[in-house]
């Protein structure tokens, strides 16, 4: 049975070799490298600028940016594009009836009194921060998965069964499971700190941590390595094997970097990858209703570039107004940063009557985020692909 699976994973088309043309970006090399490369550059940066204290006030930005925009980018695609419209109305139950019942399932949770659900309420928050943290993980690998499969669209749209294969066993065994166990090896958690591994194999020493480190960095290398091979032999194109590499590197980082380390690269590259997309797609959207205007305004739309920075720009500052507020649902007091700039305003949140409510804005919010990637990139759906599609490939 062990060996037939790796006859299947490991076998692949003797295909072209790797080329690149301007087709196989999904906007431009510039965008695209900032945007969703950037599992390569910031790995580097992080390595190259090794001082915490700098590292974290350049991650305190890239939250108060990128954090809530990032996590409302599907809801501004799903609800604020021409594309979109069609489908919300057509589909009103994935788009509309669902979210509305997943939001109330979590206000729901932390309401119910405790004579019907005899939980604390700190023991309901832990549990929705579970279902969320397990949600997360595979939401990330899902659009690892997802990016993958465009970039081989771009280039070579006809794909072999194996290539997906390999592309999620890569994205949730490397990307998803892997993630964990190194910060299991780590001695953490992405909820809070502790002991994991002494607590379950109280004979472990740090000798044998260590060795398994440095066993999971050589076993994500040589993975790494046989899909960028496998990636060229069956002629993916450059951004695809731009975005392996990208994809291998920060797992490495998170069985050699400091967790908290590895923790603002994987969300921070989490959080561009979506932004970069979603202003992509908005700026389009933006364009083609220029376009559809008077003649004058359609001189004005000859610059199609500066459209997705409009969109990028509204949703980084809905993003920079809104974090304080959202950030209520951390896990703990001091380990949110709008507590730096607005102190005041943050401790009148946390001892105000309105902590569980903005807790459960902030627990809902990111589930139904989870949600609403899944239905604006489903394209297993034909209706939902059509709409995308008139987005992605604009230009």
């Amino acid at each position: 049975m062990e060996l037939l699976f790796s006859r299947k994973f490991f076998q692949f088309p003797l295909n072209k070799t790797v080329a690149v043309n301007s087709n196989s970006w999904v906007r431009t090399p510039a965008w695209d490298i900032f945007w969703f490369h950037s599992g390569i550059w910031l790995t580097l940066l992080m390595l190259l600028v090794n001082s915490l204290p700098v590292q974290e006030m350049f991650y305190a930005a890239a939250v108060f940016l990128f954090w809530i925009s990032h996590r409302f980018s599907s809801f501004y695609l799903a609800w604020g594009t021409r594309a979109y419209r069609p489908l919300c109305r057509n589909q009103l139950n994935r788009f509309v009836i669902l979210p509305v019942l997943l939001g109330l399932a979590v206000f729901a949770v932390l309401f119910i009194p405790e004579d019907i659900l005899p939980v604390p309420l700190p023991e309901r928050i832990l549990c929705l921060l579970l279902i969320d943290f397990a949600w997360g993980v595979h939401h990330f690998a899902a659009q690892h998965y997802g990016i993958l499969r465009l970039y081989h669209h771009r280039w070579n749209p006809e794909s072999v069964p194996s290539a997906k294969k390999q592309d999620r066993i890569f994205c949730w065994g490397v990307g998803g499971a892997l993630v964990i166990i190194a910060e299991l090896l780590h001695g953490t958690s992405y909820l809070q700190e502790k002991q994991i591994l002494t607590m379950l194999l109280p004979n472990w020493g740090l000798e044998e941590i260590s060795l398994l480190q440095r066993f999971g960095t050589l076993f994500v290398i040589g993975i790494t390595i046989f899909m960028i091979r496998n990636a060229w032999l069956q002629d993916s194109g450059l951004p695809r094997i731009m975005y392996i590499l990208g994809v291998g590197l920060m797992v490495v980082a998170a069985f050699q970097l400091d967790p908290f380390q590895f923790l603002m690269l994987w969300t921070l590259q989490h959080w561009m990858v979506a932004l970069g997309l979603a202003a992509h797609m908005g700026g389009n959207d933006v364009h083609q209703g220029y376009k559809n205007r008077t003649v004058f305004v359609k001189k004005s739309s000859e610059k199609p570039f500066l459209k997705p920075w409009l969109v990028l720009l509204f949703l980084c500052a809905f993003s920079v107004i809104m974090t304080p507020i959202f950030e209520i649902e951390a896990v703990s007091v001091g380990g949110r940063y709008s507590e730096q700039f607005f102190p005041a305003f943050m401790g009148w949140l946390q001892n105000s009557e309105w902590y569980t409510f903005l807790v459960g804005i902030g627990l809902a919010s990111g589930f139904l985020h989870y949600w609403m990637d899944r239905s604006v990139y489903r394209f297993s759906d034909l209706e939902t692909r059509k709409s995308a599609q008139q987005l992605l490939f604009a230009l």
